[in-house]
């Protein structure tokens, strides 16, 4: 009886430890996966940022250049005048 009681409390730590490790994987790869999703919406949201700023010079400068255009100009015989 002693014999049989000594190898469940065997049987048991061993499955109690592989328990653990296992536990210790899922909490491992759960805390890559939160800091790849991180490193996502930082990307993107940075990606954003950076694109805005490049940019930005040049939309500045094509609303000043609609700005400075005066009222009643014809854009399109302009172009014409330029294709031939």
């Amino acid at each position: 009886m002693e014999h049989d009681i000594k190898q469940l409390l065997e049987k048991n730590l061993e499955i109690s430890q592989e328990s653990l490790r296992l536990i210790q994987k899922m909490h491992r790869a759960a805390l890559w996966a939160r800091f790849f999703g991180l490193l996502k919406w930082a990307i993107i949201i940075g990606g954003t940022v950076w694109g805005y700023l490049v940019i930005q010079p040049y939309l500045n400068q094509l609303l000043s250049l609609g700005n400075s255009i005066p009222q009643g100009f014809d854009v399109g015989g302009l172009l014409k005048g330029l294709g031939k």
